[in-house]
């Protein structure tokens, strides 16, 4: 694991504990969640930033949060961990090696700019490493993600 990644890791463990046990997030939650956040920078631009940024917006629900990143892997917003915004995780591995970042945008390089990838990220509610499923958005320079987690 890069130094990088541990860094993000230890951040995501430090964030608190805002988000209870109990039922979680589905795919398709979380899709609708970052489709809603995509609709919203549209149409606000990087002022939609501050509502994402908000954990007890309508942007956060349960274990699902959005993540604005920017094509240089700028976290631009964060529904999880706002220490971390401003943060370059360009380089964040999982793991396994997967860097998610580089990843994201590979994905959301078709027509319809959206996708799904699946890698293994810190479960805000287990604080352990699980696999999380996460629906991609591009819009314009930044890419929104939004995943639930399998099997926490």
């Amino acid at each position: 694991m890069t130094r990088l990644s541990i860094l993000v890791c230890a951040a995501l463990l430090c964030a608190g504990t805002a988000f209870a046990a109990g039922e979680r997030g589905t795919p398709d939650e979380a899709k609708a969640l970052d489709l809603k956040a995509a609709a919203l920078v549209e149409a606000q631009g990087d002022k939609a930033f501050a509502v994402i940024d908000d954990r007890t917006g309508p942007l956060v629900d349960r274990d699902l949060y959005v993540t604005v990143i920017d094509k240089q892997g700028i976290m631009r917003a964060s529904g999880f961990n706002k220490s971390l915004v401003g943060a370059n995780t360009w380089d964040a591995e999982d793991p396994d090696g997967k860097k998610f970042v580089q990843e994201f945008w590979k994905v959301v390089a078709n027509d319809s700019h959206e996708g799904w990838l699946t890698y293994k990220f810190v479960d805000p509610v287990t604080k352990k490493i699980a696999q999380k499923r996460t629906f991609l958005r591009q819009v314009g320079d930044y890419v929104l993600t939004c995943g639930s987690y399998i099997g926490g």
